[in-house]
């Protein structure tokens, strides 16, 4: 079809579909999607729109203003944007680049995740695979039937392989490996912080801050998720009553084991043991 908007070349491509309500309900949908080629003539802003944006720069670059700050998007790189809050970008010269508007399942969560992490631009060895599925969403969108669970997939296999960038070089997440194994060797004796971050050769604050970001948690709830994921070993493979359990794993108290476990598993350790699987 022809694209009438500035800087938007004749090679261009866009489509659109209306998804169903079990799409709006269950899955990842995309209301708009195409892959386009520009020039220094093209110009996005906008303030407000109910989606979500995802775009792979296959050649040339973007410039993106997004969250305060502005970043250059280049060949090989993916930009995620929230279109709820103000934005623009726009070609400086010439650029070829897939874009999937989105929305539903988890959307705002995923979005939040990944900003909060890397920010709008994300870039590394584990990006360009991520093509695959962009041109499989223009590819599942076509036809008489769009592949709606096909779609949902691929913007999943997105922002999930966004989500857990593979070891980058020296991955900046192996810095925290010996903190990690001392947990995994140790979690039931007391692990002061300071001991911890020192083992990695950080300070008590960077060594929190990289673990929030590489782990995902503090490295208090690291050692909680590792404690009781021991003393669900221990529940299903032994006779030890909950007060052994809750001591062997470094719990103070019967009483404390027993609400963490109930906080994080939503039943009691007996209840759990009593599971057949």
């Amino acid at each position: 079809m022809q694209i009438n908007e500035a800087g938007v070349l004749p090679q261009s491509f866009m489509d659109f579909s209306t998804p169903s309500e079990f799409a709006r309900r269950a899955l990842y949908f995309s209301p708009q999607f195409g892959r386009f080629v520009c020039d220094a003539a093209y110009y996005v802003e906008r303030t407000f729109l109910d989606q979500y944006l995802l775009i792979y720069v296959c050649r040339g670059a973007l410039r993106v203003r997004y969250g305060g700050s502005e970043a250059a998007l280049t060949a090989d790189q993916v930009g995620l944007l929230d279109c709820r809050s103000p934005h623009a970008y726009w070609c400086p010269d010439t650029v070829e680049f897939y874009w999937v508007h989105f929305n539903g399942c988890s959307s705002a969560a995923y979005h939040d995740y990944l900003y909060q992490r890397f920010g709008c631009v994300h870039a590394g060895p584990h990006v360009p695979p991520l093509r695959e599925q962009f041109a499989a969403i223009l590819q599942s969108s076509g036809g008489m039937l769009a592949n709606e669970h096909q779609i949902s997939s691929s913007i999943h296999m997105i922002l999930s392989g966004l989500a857990s960038p593979a070891e980058q070089g020296a991955a900046p997440g192996s810095l925290l490996y010996p903190a990690i194994h001392e947990i995994h060797h140790h979690f039931a004796e007391e692990l002061p912080l300071d001991a911890l971050a020192a083992r990695c050769q950080l300070s008590k604050s960077h060594f929190i801050r990289s673990f929030q970001r590489y782990i995902n948690c503090t490295p208090h709830e690291y050692l909680l998720k590792y404690r009781l994921r021991q003393a669900k070993h221990l529940l299903r493979t032994t006779d030890l009553t909950v007060e052994q359990i809750a001591l062997q794993c470094g719990f103070n108290s019967a009483s404390h084991f027993a609400r963490a476990f109930r906080q994080s598993s939503g039943m009691s350790p007996s209840a759990f043991r009593a599971i057949r699987f």
